[in-house]
This record gives C-alpha cells, sequence and structure tokens, in this order.
C-alpha cells in the first residue's frame, strides 16, 4: 500500500512538474509580448533574456542530470 501511494505521488509531482515547465514556454514570450505591446520595448526584451537564460540552464541542466543517471 506504502508502494502504491509513493508511485502515485511520483506521477502526481511529475505532473505538477509538467504544467509548470509547460505554463514556462508559453508565458515567458507571452508576457514579453504583453509588455512589448504596453509599450516598455527595454523591459520586454530584459523579460525575454532573463527568461531565454533561466530556459537554457535548465535545459543544460536536466541533460547533465540525465547523462549522470546513466552512466
Amino acid at each position: 500500500m506504502l508502494d502504491l501511494i509513493k508511485e502515485t505521488l511520483g506521477e502526481l509531482a511529475w505532473g505538477v512538474l509538467a504544467i509548470i515547465v509547460f505554463l514556462w514556454w508559453i508565458g515567458g514570450p507571452g508576457v514579453a509580448a504583453f509588455l512589448w505591446s504596453d509599450g516598455d520595448r527595454t523591459l520586454a526584451l530584459q523579460f525575454l533574456a532573463a527568461w531565454a537564460a533561466v530556459t537554457t540552464l535548465y535545459l543544460t541542466a536536466s541533460r547533465l542530470i540525465r547523462r549522470a543517471r546513466r552512466s
């Protein structure tokens, strides 16, 4: 029974993580576009640059973790 609960919570955590990642991918450029259309182009570019940097760090870290787990 405890194994079933652990497995269910693990799958739930992956689902929540997937939703967060999806919202991150859609939300980042969306917020930048909203800021751009509002007239604050400098802030929009800064936000988009920060979003791209965090996304790059996330992708790099996830690939390194995957490689470390495989070896």
